[in-house]
């Protein structure tokens, strides 16, 4: 990375990818493109004409690509901001670094936490290291956790990692049990309870809001960077599948014909022993998935579903595999979804939200050795998150129960 920013060595392959992907977006305020957003889109704080945008986000590419300086980049910023004659706030030399660092540094970030997804290099190296980047002037929260070792699945991760604010330097390292012991580091036996507070973003923009952040990042930092890449199209796990409250029930038709008859089951179930990581990889293979390398399905209908590793948690971060004796059956949901008897398509009244959503419904029935009733497993996606059904019952009215709503596809025998 160019010598001004001070982080990293040479653009990197992952770094120019999630930039390149990035969609150009006018606005009228910094506030309008927030947190995680920004893995999705690039602005400019008050660039509200697309083709000022779309010179910024070329230029910057550029400096990426190049290895280019802030001195390269000031140069280009004349340029554009003399072809459109885009009067914008604040003093040159200030607005120009905060433009080129804040977008070097959150894509190599974002580059460097798709290279720390890997499988392979998390089992060498499971551990995350926070390190203070050296300010002389340092924010006291940052600092105090300068040396704070965890498991780079610990939520913690998910709001701290760098960077976590306006020109902060921290960085975060994968490190191995060998380099623990070298580096005489301690893991924390969990992490640090931070605090939170409200702070009030866009004073004097049109639309002022309160947002909560922890206390020691600046608003619009509290997120991994390229976390929302995988996790923003991505349904989070819920517990149970979607049903609608009583009284609050929508036009549905049940099935009037068969469930196509069951198959064997050509897969195998796994171990109820198995570390959470094992069944969140064998879930993800089959779909040429794993973990930190996302997949889009496309269902029997031509329906498009993003696979990542956010499958496994839930809303609020936490990972969900599900219990022993239930997590075993993932392979069953995954052939629900990849080549299911029945898909149906209805709308609930989601109790958690208060608010209608639209799930569709992979159904499939097989024969699973060892069982003496076919079972029937479901996968229920949407909006609202997804969930999965397995279970060995041959009774009519629990299979009916599911096939509800409209029917997209059926399975011909």
């Amino acid at each position: 990375m160019a010598s001004s920013v001070k982080y990293g060595s040479l653009p990197f392959g992952e770094q120019i990818s999630f930039f390149r992907s990035k969609i150009a977006i006018p606005t009228k305020a910094w506030t309008d493109i927030y947190a995680g957003e920004h893995d999705h889109a690039f602005m400019v704080a008050g660039a509200a004409r697309m083709a000022i945008v779309e010179d910024f986000q070329k230029t910057i590419s550029d400096m990426i690509e190049q290895g280019k300086t802030l001195a390269d980049f000031r140069k280009d910023f004349d340029q554009i901001v003399e072809r459109h004659g885009w009067a914008y706030k604040g003093g040159r030399n200030w607005r120009t670094r905060v433009i080129y660092e804040t977008n070097l540094r959150q894509s190599y970030h974002a580059g460097r936490e798709a290279q720390m997804a890997d499988p392979e290099l998390r089992k060498a190296r499971p551990y995350g290291l926070y390190r203070h980047g050296g300010s002389t002037d340092p924010r006291p929260e940052h600092l105090e956790l300068d040396g704070l070792v965890l498991p780079l699945d610990d939520p913690f991760w998910d709001v701290w990692s760098p960077q976590n604010g306006w020109g902060c330097t921290c960085k975060k390292f994968m490190v191995s049990e060998a380099d623990i012991k070298r580096l005489k580091l301690q893991p924390a036996a969990k992490a640090p309870d931070k605090k939170s507070e409200t702070r009030v973003i866009g004073i004097r923009g049109p639309n002022p809001r309160e947002v909560s952040v922890p206390v020691g990042i600046d608003p619009g930092f509290e997120h991994r960077p390229g976390a929302n890449r995988l996790r923003g199209v991505t349904p989070n796990q819920i517990d149970e599948p979607i049903r609608s409250e009583p009284g609050r029930t929508f036009p549905s038709r049940r099935a009037t014909s068969e469930l196509p008859a069951a198959r064997p089951f050509g897969g195998k179930l796994l171990s109820a022993d198995l570390p959470d990581r094992e069944y969140m990889e064998s879930f993800l293979a089959e779909f040429g998935a794993g973990i930190g390398k996302p997949a889009t399905f496309i269902d029997a209908t031509g329906e498009r579903i993003a696979i990542s590793e956010a499958l496994f948690f839930d809303a609020k971060g936490r990972l969900k595999v599900g219990k022993r004796d239930r997590a075993r059956y993932l392979p069953l949901i995954a052939s629900a979804l990849k080549s299911p008897d029945e898909i149906w398509v209805a709308a609930e009244w989601h109790r958690a939200t208060g608010q209608a959503v639209l799930r569709r419904r992979y159904i499939a029935r097989f024969e699973v050795d060892g069982q003496d009733t076919p079972g029937i497993s479901v996968f229920e996606w949407g909006r609202a998150g997804w969930a999965g059904v397995t279970a060995f019952q041959s009774y009519d009215e629990y299979i009916a129960s599911f096939r509800q709503g409209v029917l997209l596809y059926q399975r011909e025998e």
